[in-house]
């Protein structure tokens, strides 16, 4: 007998089958070319998110002289019906109810159309969804679906590898995954065969009969469900009844795939194990292609999983990682050799396969040697000779619907600028003219122009509705996008190029970001102007970091956690001092596990003690681990399910394939990302604005209120970027109150020291604060040289005149791009491409010789200019320097612009601007405490919420004295801030709690808010509490309202004042009058409110005597002295030298919350939060001591 020499996996998984499969593609197919494979079928499960990877890789490979063959498909997950299954679901949920009259009507409707469905076996590769039905990550669990136990018709479904034969059949692929996720969905997509027909008309789909979680197994289990799964032994067949009934159902279940997808594309998968079960659905199968002439349709896979045999290990673990948090495992129970596996699944060769074979169908006589080594073969017949060559429709996909009728995309372009060049005051200058032309004309070659109009319907929509930044990236270069209103920067005027967004000789699409108040509201809007499934989210992956993998490693193995915490605390500090010290050290945004273990003590010691932990980390390592969403990234298009296999996430669509950093494969398959951003210093600005119309008397602005009040005085051609009262008010005198690019200490220190008087000078400081600039000492130089603008040297007119709004430092890539133009006479359109070929020294000797070579070209042109030579050369390697880290102006300009706009309300409208801000935070209790923090810098006081004076809003309730909002508060709800808004003034406990009749006030106003009210003593104003109070303190009101909180709303038409004299009972029967210790007031305080005023908490006397004795807080630190702060946590620690101290945290008046050092303590020393203190406190670069 002849071995099979030739083979093709027509049935493999990768990692993209999240906690099942393992591997990303490109690992699958160059494991395959190693293993003398030439070609590779990816067939994950339920999606065709890993096609991307795949399709890329391949090609990249063919180009190369690969000759690599890749056929897409995917492994769907099939109920045979499922309006059938529809009627199922609603029939058990009238059963669920009790409700039999509707159990009785489904039924008979249920028995109109299909045979009641009796049993069901899940398949190989069980899928549940850890998100219930929204549509999320599905994680495939083997292990239960081997049990055998499945037999519901709710949760049937079954599993079938569908695979196109033609390019059109990939289509009709994408379209049929969308609707098993947009029709299907129930934990899991799934088609039925009346979808799979319909995408199958034209011959376009073949299928196999998957794994022993397909259809054909379930014809053969059904009719064995009293067995367990490990007793399901290819010898129950022996039985003639048996093996009559399975060949019966699996007839049945032929005949409805052959009406699917026609006879000749129905392939009978067979695949070889170490499981009984698969040899028993084997036997099923042969005997039913022998007796029914179909033995030339039967096929071989590996179903492979893993990308490389050495694998199986990790891949064990990895099933299991996905489940942590549902299930506890035994680490025992993992294989402990190659020889335990049932399945060995990876990406087999002929030879391998068939060693497979023989060695597990020994003893097994129903199998027969030719027939199998032709079903081994017959799999390279059909991928090569059936299955044509299958490539994606790549075409640009942009929605015409944004096309005027009667107009090419082209001609509505330029009519659309033509009007917005008017619009903008700008028709008769001709440098504009000229420049615009230009732009459409590169537009116009690059076949850009529906995007352009897309962008312009996006952000018409947007100003229509909320605050929209002047612009964000690149996009701010262009003339285009400023005169349809994309942006709002005019890129003459600030030097912007459109060169570094767009130029003739790039090849990927426009990327134009912006920025929007309301993300949220524009995407609502967007869906109903243009529909529902025309605007999808972009997709990412979370994959194992190493902090994330270490963890949870450790975790499967039960070590405990604060062990491992503690050796991973360190790791970033320690990874980022390593690589500053170590010249050859890598400058990745990841941690990789050589470097962890080289820089970090502590971990190293950790893996030292736990060498299982770190064994499976190279495998594992950025491997998926859960499915995410794109920050701002959408596709606008239209049959986009048609076109793409969209997916769901959180119930909502999303692209399967991503846009990102590490990958860019939408745009590679035509797909055109919009990054649409919320921005929460738009909405800051929008609500200022709101509030100083409602200042100026509208008692109800809108939106258009805002944007008529914004454009008639702040927009940019408004506004008045040189008023240096702005600058001096808030950048020299350091006022950061929701100032936009200054909220780190450091930018802060920066721009005190810089003292920007422009624009220009806001974004050169923005770009100059970033690590490169900074270790290169650029802060240091460039405010040298604004100091001292006479004494800068720039070699020759031509560099001054880039270099001059810079005070000679190359800070922007287009200034880069500027020398190269105009002191080196390069035309603007190679100077992106030189800019980016212009690395640094250190970035590698491809790089260096690539600048190295650029070098002569500058010279030269520079030279021609009338630039020395040795002048030229010393400009060349500054760029070369600088080029490392130059930023992108046009992002700097708008985003200083948006700076100025918060700085230019801060000095004009200081009170709304401040109000504004509170609001935005009130929900984030860090954000909140460090702006209460500012705010009180400027000199105002927080004064406590009052049920008479507080509002939906923070409120001005005198001379620089704010109120926050109700909804600050934790507990209390729009609904009973509306009725308490509704009631009040409120003037004693009766008006508060009763009606004139006896009857509860409220509905909505209940126990929790009442609650949360009285522990943070909203109550001031009705003078409820002390010796001439109702109660005598906070606590008894609250134990008095709270525990008879039910016994007081007592209300009937005998007794109508029942409640309210049961409450005048509790009063007089209540002795305790004691009150709550500051401890747990400042508790509730910061549990309700996210932070602590401690102004608010503490008596003024003691404040004054403070002052008397010149002990200032905390927050006014200037030199070693006595300072006063609140203890709000001590934790005890050990220094290396297992030395005890505490570290504090600790806050002084604004609220701002500190670190402090608490150095030689005894052992058992410890200090209660909320502990009242008065230290000598120092202060160097570790913090506070």
């Amino acid at each position: 007998m002849k071995s099979p020499t030739k083979f093709f996996g027509l049935h493999s998984h990768s990692g993209f089958s999240t906690f099942d499969g393992l591997g990303y593609p490109q690992e699958h197919i160059d494991f395959c070319r190693e293993n003398g494979l030439d070609g590779w079928s990816l067939t994950d499960h339920g999606h065709m998110n890993g096609f991307a990877h795949a399709y890329l890789h391949a090609e990249k490979l063919n180009k190369a002289g690969a000759n690599f063959k890749f056929i897409p498909g995917c492994e769907m997950y099939v109920h045979p019906n499922l309006e059938t299954w529809q009627l199922d679901y609603e029939i058990r949920k009238a059963a669920k109810k009790g409700d039999k009259e509707a159990v009785a009507h489904l039924r008979m409707l249920r028995e109109k159309i299909a045979t009641p469905l009796t049993a069901v076996i899940d398949g190989n590769d069980e899928i549940l969804d850890i998100s219930a039905d929204e549509g999320s990550l599905t994680i495939e669990n083997e292990e239960e679906t081997k049990s055998g136990k499945f037999f519901d018709p709710i949760k049937r479904r079954h599993h079938m590898v569908v695979l196109p034969k033609t390019s059109e059949g990939l289509e009709r692929l994408f379209g049929l995954v969308s609707k098993g996720y947009l029709e299907g969905f129930y934990r899991f997509p799934r088609v039925d065969y009346g979808m799979i027909r319909e995408a199958a008309q034209g011959g376009h789909l073949m299928i196999t009969t998957a794994c022993i979680g397909g259809p054909l197994a379930f014809d053969a289990f059904k009719h064995l469900q009293e067995h367990e799964f490990e007793a399901l032994l290819p010898s129950l067949l022996d039985d003639e009844s048996i093996m009559k009934k399975v060949q019966t159902g699996i007839g049945n279940t032929i005949d409805q795939l052959v009406h699917a997808v026609g006879e000749e594309n129905v392939l009978l998968e067979l695949q070889f194990n170490k499981l009984s079960a698969q040899h028993l659905v084997n036997r099923a199968i042969i005997e039913f292609a022998k007796s029914n002439g179909m033995t030339d349709q039967l096929i071989v896979t590996c179903d492979s999983h893993y990308s490389n045999p050495n694998h199986w290990r990790e891949r064990e673990l990895y099933k299991k990682l996905g489940w942590l948090n549902y299930k506890e495992f035994n680490p025992e129970s993992l294989p402990k050799s190659r020889q335990d596996l049932k399945c060995e699944l990876y990406p087999k060769n002929a030879e391998q396969v068939w060693e497979t074979y023989r060695e597990v169908s020994s003893g097994l006589s129903f199998y027969d040697d030719k027939m199998m080594a032709d079903a081994v073969e017959r799999t390279h017949h059909i991928a090569h000779d059936v299955i044509g060559n299958i490539h994606p429709d790549r075409s640009m996909k942009l929605p015409s619907y944004v096309i005027p009728k009667d107009m090419t995309a082209n001609k509505a372009l330029l009519e659309a600028c033509k009007i917005g060049l008017k619009d903008r005051k700008l028709a008769n200058n001709p440098d504009y003219i000229a420049r615009l032309h230009w732009e459409l004309k590169v537009i116009k070659e690059k076949k850009f122009a529906e995007y352009f109009l897309t962008m312009k319907a996006i952000m018409d929509l947007a100003r229509e509705n909320m605050m929209v930044g002047p612009a964000r990236g690149s996009g701010a270069g262009s003339l285009v996008n400023y005169v349809l209103r994309i942006t709002d920067i005019d890129p003459i005027e600030y030097g912007l190029l459109f060169e570094r967004f767009l130029a003739i000789d790039r090849s990927d699409a426009p990327d134009i970001d912006s920025d929007v108040s309301d993300r949220d509201e524009l995407m609502r809007l967007l869906r109903e102007k243009f529909g529902e499934m025309n605007i999808i989210p972009i997709s990412n992956y979370n994959t194992f970091k190493i902090k994330s993998l270490i963890k949870d490693v450790s975790r499967f193995y039960s070590i405990p956690f604060e062990e491992v915490n503690k050796a991973l605390g360190p790791l970033e500090r320690d990874v980022k001092r390593g690589r500053k010290k170590d010249i050859d050290a890598e400058d990745s945004f990841d941690i990789k596990l050589h470097e962890a273990i080289k820089y970090s003590d502590s971990l190293r010691a950790y893996l030292e003690k736990y060498p299982k932990v770190v064994e499976p980390i190279a495998v594992l390592f950025k491997q998926n681990k859960a499915l995410g969403r794109h920050a701002g990234g959408v596709i606008i298009s239209e049959n986009i399910a048609k076109r793409m296999p969209v997916i769901l996430a959180r119930g909502e669509p999303q692209t399967p394939w991503v846009e990102g950093m590490n990958y860019k494969h939408l745009e590679e398959f035509g797909w055109i990302k919009f990054d649409l951003l919320g921005l929460e210093v738009l909405r800051i600005i929008e609500r200022a604005i709101s509030l100083l119309l409602l200042k100026e008397g509208n008692p109800n602005p809108n939106f258009n209120d805002v944007k008529t009040w914004f454009e008639e005085k702040m927009s940019p051609k408004m506004i008045d970027f040189n008023d240096q009262k702005v600058y001096k008010n808030v950048y020299h005198k350091g006022k950061w109150a929701a100032i936009f690019q200054c909220t780190q200490r450091g930018t802060q220190a920066l721009f005190k020291r810089a003292k920007p008087e422009s624009v220009v000078d806001i974004a050169t400081l923005t770009a100059i604060y970033r690590p490169g600039p900074l270790s290169a000492k650029v802060d240091k130089l460039y405010i040298t040289n604004k100091k001292n603008p006479n004494e800068i040297d720039y070699g020759h007119p031509l560099i001054k005149d880039v270099l001059e709004e810079t005070y000679g430092c190359i800070i922007f890539q287009e200034q880069v791009m500027a020398l190269c133009n105009i002191v080196a006479g390069i035309p603007k359109i190679e100077c992106n491409a030189m800019r980016k070929m212009m690395k640094p020294v250190g970035s590698g000797d491809e790089n260096i010789k690539k600048a190295r070579a650029l070098k002569k070209k500058f010279m030269a042109g520079a030279i021609v200019n009338g630039v020395k030579e040795e002048i030229a050369e010393d400009l060349y390697e500054k760029i070369l320097y600088f080029a490392g880290y130059g930023f992108n102006k046009s992002h700097a300009v708008a985003y200083a612009i948006n700076s100025y706009y918060c700085a230019w309300l801060l000095t004009y409208y200081e009170q709304e601007w401040i109000q504004a801000y509170l609001e935005a935070v009130s929900q984030n209790p860090k954000k909140l405490s460090k702006a209460m923090s500012e705010v009180k810098g400027l000199g105002y006081k927080i004064t406590k919420i009052d049920i008479n004076s507080a509002d939906k809003y923070w409120a001005c309730v005198g001379d620089k004295t704010l109120m926050p909002s109700f909804l600050s508060c934790k507990g209390v709800g729009t609904s009973a801030i509306d009725e308490i808004l509704e009631n009040r003034p409120y003037n004693s406990i009766d008006d508060l709690l009763y009606n004139e009749d006896g009857s509860w006030k409220h509905s909505n106003f209940n126990k929790r808010a009442m609650d949360s009210l009285i522990k943070i003593k909203a109550f001031d104003s009705l003078n409820l509490i002390g010796e001439e109070g109702v109660f005598k303190s906070h606590k008894q009101m609250s134990r008095i309202l709270m525990e008879n909180w039910g016994i007081i709303k007592g209300h009937t038409k005998k007794d109508p004042f029942r409640g309210k004299n049961k409450l005048k009972e509790l009063l007089l029967e209540d002795p305790d009058t004691s009150e709550w210790s500051h401890q747990e007031i400042m508790g509730f305080e910061q549990s309700l409110l996210g932070t602590i005023n401690l102004e608010a908490l503490i008596p003024q006397n003691l404040l004054n005597k403070l002052l008397e004795k010149n002990i200032l807080s905390l927050d006014d630190w200037n030199n070693k002295d006595l300072y006063w702060f609140m203890i709000i946590d001590a934790m005890p620690k050990l220094t290396k030298n297992r030395r005890p101290y505490l570290l504090l945290r600790g806050t002084g008046s604004n609220g701002k919350m500190n670190r402090i050092f608490c150095w030689n303590v005894p052992k058992d020393c410890n200090l209660n939060p909320y502990t009242f203190c008065i230290a000598e406190v120092d202060k160097n670069d570790f913090g506070m001591s």
